[in-house]
């Protein structure tokens, strides 16, 4: 319990409850635009299996950042949520995106969908590495940590998400 009281210090409650309510609503509109994109089921459970690994990857990001490297938790850390999420959105975009253009061809399979889906994590994670590299020369240590904490995340929960489709995109 201490561990969240020092990570939390700095929060007042109406903060953390209005980070919950912001990231919630992200979280649950998103869902519901991929359900309403896609009417699949196979790719909205892909889908909130893959926001979920990401806030979790995201706390514990954040409590490896203030145990082991001893950086405060201010409110600029919200930002970590948000740049993730829009990491993460955009991967997912980019996956909904060619699952609707395909889904009625006549050569549809979900295997197609993986394979196209490997190609654009590999794009998006060396998007990421670049934009990372290239940014953290110029950054306060604050914000290295707070900028590679969104990019480790998405690249964790990009692969991730690839790796279980194996077993939902069937």
């Amino acid at each position: 319990m201490n561990l969240i009281q020092n990570v939390l210090q700095n929060w007042s409650s109406y903060e953390l409850v209005m980070e919950g309510v912001l990231i919630l609503s992200i979280l649950l509109i998103s869902l519901l635009v991929i359900y309403l994109s896609s009417k699949n089921k196979k790719i909205l459970f892909l889908s909130a299996i893959s926001l979920s690994v990401l806030m979790l990857v995201i706390l514990i990001g954040i409590f490896v950042s203030n145990i082991i490297l001893k950086i405060h938790i201010t409110e600029i850390f919200r930002m970590i949520p948000i740049l993730s999420l829009l990491f993460i959105l955009s991967n997912l975009g980019i996956l909904l995106g060619f699952y609707t253009s395909k889904k009625k061809t006549k050569s549809f399979t979900f295997s197609l969908v993986r394979r196209e889906y490997f190609k654009d994590s590999i794009k998006q994670t060396v998007f990421l590495a670049l934009l990372g590299i290239s940014t953290l020369l110029f950054l306060s240590p604050q914000t290295e940590v707070i900028l590679s904490i969104s990019i480790l995340s998405s690249v964790i929960t990009i692969w991730f998400t690839y790796w279980i489709s194996r077993y939902f995109l069937k």
